[in-house]
């Protein structure tokens, strides 16, 4: 899977227009076949926005963010990197998601406690994922137990300023940390695939 633009945060940017529009329509066939011929009841049921379901169902822009996408991929039950092919690769479909287990061992702030899972439901791609979110897991829990709960990307990020960044993209603050904490480390998955580096990398990295 290429994202093709250089840019993971927004990676649909400068995708050809007739895939953006292929996407959509695979996704609104998606829609159909989870039982949702109407768009009210998939936006309530499924926690989506309606402009969102509007925009990328009919191919109107390329500006997502890949959190953005990733609610997208989670509320149409379809992996986020068949989403990526479909711009990118010139895939036809779209690969339903298989939800599963959280690993235990990864869920490290609440041990499962609260009932919380990663934002990825794909199983292999979360897998895939895990060791570049532990060590960013692990930096949450340093801060946590200093007193610092919601901390900025600087603290968890000191020494990357890249990461810092997107930690404090704006919108990204009505996430819970785990949750960034996930996005990043699936970011950091897809730069690792496309410079071919199987390194995990720390948070300062």
């Amino acid at each position: 899977m290429e994202t093709g633009n250089g840019d993971p945060w927004q990676p649909m940017t400068g995708a050809e227009p007739a895939r953006i529009v292929q996407l959509g329509e695979l996704l609104r066939l998606r829609r159909a076949a989870l039982g949702y011929r109407h768009v009210p009841a998939f936006v309530r049921d499924r926690d989506i926005n309606t402009r969102m379901v509007g925009d990328i169902e009919h191919g109107r822009r390329d500006t997502y963010t890949f959190p953005s996408l990733t609610d997208v991929a989670r509320a149409y039950d379809v992996t986020y990197d068949s989403m990526m092919d479909v711009v990118w690769s010139g895939a036809g479909e779209l690969v339903p998601a298989t939800p599963a287990t959280v690993p235990a061992a990864l869920n490290r702030l609440t041990d499962g406690q609260d009932g919380w899972q990663p934002p990825i439901a794909d199983p292999v791609r979360r897998a895939a994922a895990a060791p570049y979110a532990a060590p960013i897991l692990d930096r949450l829990l340093e801060l946590a137990d200093a007193g610092i709960l919601d901390p900025t990307g600087a603290q968890v990020f000191p020494d990357s300023p890249g990461d810092a960044r997107a930690w404090d993209w704006p919108g990204a603050w009505v996430r819970a940390p785990r949750d960034r904490a996930w996005f990043i480390a699936d970011i950091r998955r897809l730069e690792a695939g496309r410079a071919g580096n199987s390194g995990t990398g720390a948070t300062g990295a």
